[in-house]
């Protein structure tokens, strides 16, 4: 069919279709083809290729400066503590004394600035705690300081049997047998299966005089214990115990100790200065065991209330020296091994001292348990 005629049936004149071709270049980039036409600039990019818009410089070609410093990312408490237990260890590692203060100090700085930038968390103090505990041997006036960070870290988490054991260690080492009970008996409220804790507190207990308290504890033990020997020489020590709450009903108990006062929190705290070191023993540093026996330091057997003794073989009688003991104090022995028909008893006491034997030597050695009732 003519075109023109069709055109023409509907008053319109001839219009001649011209095809117009549009050039490209072809461009070949990293990122795919490029090509480039007279009219605009066509990207074609691979899918994994991201399309990043391009920012045109403002007129008179001057690009305006930011005034917005780069952002300081803050650190995360997990930072210091990682920064303080690095240092720590190196003081463990160093011989240098010197170093040794050094790093020393450095993981104190550390653990302090956790606690600046995170008051409320138990770590930081904990954390400085242990330093502090790991140089009472050579640095005894930091006692105070790490009582102090840990009955804080102890308040911020009272769900912690690890910083409550700590507190009973700390109060041990101070002498504080009251004390060191009470963190103790929480530690066991929080950590039951653990047969150590059950163990030192029925010990400090005996030592302490608080027997009735001490065959209760005792008592949960052998729950705990499995061991044939262990079990036997636990049982020697309910079975002695019964005997005393049985024959002194009013023996005292631990309901009677004081609550522990508050202390309060400890921002910064001392270093370690080259000058406080002997030049004897220089710095020690122990490293914190977890689990470690806990004894309270001025409780020995020339003062406590409860302790073992061995008359040897071919002996007759053995002297104690205990401050507790005059000539009216209330003494109690049981044997715990050795000395088969032989029958130990108080021969005399004094003052200071008390005196037990048998009738005739054994041929081997006798062990025995004593308690001073009172």
């Amino acid at each position: 069919m003519d075109i023109n005629k069709i055109l023409n049936t509907v008053g319109t004149q001839p219009v001649q279709v011209v095809s117009k071709k549009t050039n490209y270049i072809p461009l070949i980039s990293i990122s795919g083809i490029t090509l480039l036409s007279f009219g605009s600039l066509i990207l074609l990019k691979s899918k994994n290729t991201a399309l990043v818009p391009q920012t045109l410089p403002p007129v008179g070609g001057q690009i305006p400066q930011s005034d917005t410093k780069p952002t300081q990312v803050p650190k995360s408490i997990q930072h210091y503590l990682l920064t303080s237990q690095q240092f720590f260890t190196k003081a463990l590692e160093t011989i240098d004394q010197n170093q040794k203060i050094d790093y020393v100090n450095k993981s104190i700085t550390a653990a302090s600035d956790a606690i600046k930038e995170f008051p409320n968390d138990y770590r930081g103090y904990h954390q400085r705690g242990r330093i502090y505990q790991s140089l009472i041997d050579s640095q005894p006036e930091l006692l105070a300081q790490a009582i102090s960070d840990f009955s804080t870290a102890f308040k911020l988490n009272q769900n912690s049997a690890e910083i409550s054991r700590d507190l009973a260690t700390v109060y041990a080492k101070k002498g504080d047998a009251q004390s060191t009970i009470t963190y103790l008996s929480q530690t066991i409220n929080l950590e039951p299966t653990k047969a150590q804790n059950f163990y030192d507190l029925a010990k400090i207990q005996q030592q302490a005089g608080y027997f009735s308290d001490a065959l209760n504890t005792y008592k949960s033990l052998l729950t705990l214990v499995t061991d044939p020997s262990q079990k036997s020489l636990i049982e020697n020590e309910k079975n002695a115990l019964e005997k005393i709450v049985a024959t002194n009903p009013q023996t005292q108990n631990t309901k009677n100790i004081q609550p522990l006062p508050e202390v309060t929190p400890t921002i910064d705290a001392p270093t370690i200065q080259a000058t406080d070191i002997l030049s004897d023993k220089g710095l020690i540093i122990a490293a914190p065991e977890t689990g470690q026996k806990i004894e309270v330091v001025n409780q020995t057997d020339s003062n406590s209330l409860s302790g073992s003794s061995i008359l040897s073989a071919g002996q007759t009688n053995i002297s104690i020296n205990n401050s507790q003991i005059n000539e009216t104090t209330q003494i109690y022995i049981a044997t715990i091994k050795g000395g088969k028909d032989k029958n130990l008893k108080i021969t005399s006491k004094s003052n200071g001292i008390f005196t037990v034997g048998t009738d005739s030597p054994s041929t081997e050695n006798i062990e025995f348990k004593w308690w001073i009732i009172r």
